[in-house]
């Protein structure tokens, strides 16, 4: 396994402590957890389940940009 040494200001270790206590981890467990997940290219869990749920009268679909204009104006500069 390898070892990494890590410089934080306070305020940032407070709050890794505070995350690794709330989680039951250790501090190298709580920073090596936040690393994997930071590095991964995915949905979170759960994140279909958002589909849909904004019930907003305002909230309203972009106007769509007709993709053949957009590559021919490109192609102008």
């Amino acid at each position: 396994m390898s070892q990494l040494s890590l410089y934080l200001d306070d305020e940032t270790m407070a709050a890794l402590r505070d995350m690794a206590q709330a989680g039951g981890k250790s501090l190298s467990k709580c920073a090596a957890e936040l690393i994997r997940n930071a590095a991964v290219s995915e949905w979170p869990p759960g994140f279909e389940r958002l589909f849909g749920s904004i019930d907003d009268p305002t909230f309203q679909a972009p106007v769509r940009i007709v993709s053949k204009l957009d590559a021919e104006a490109g192609r102008m500069r």
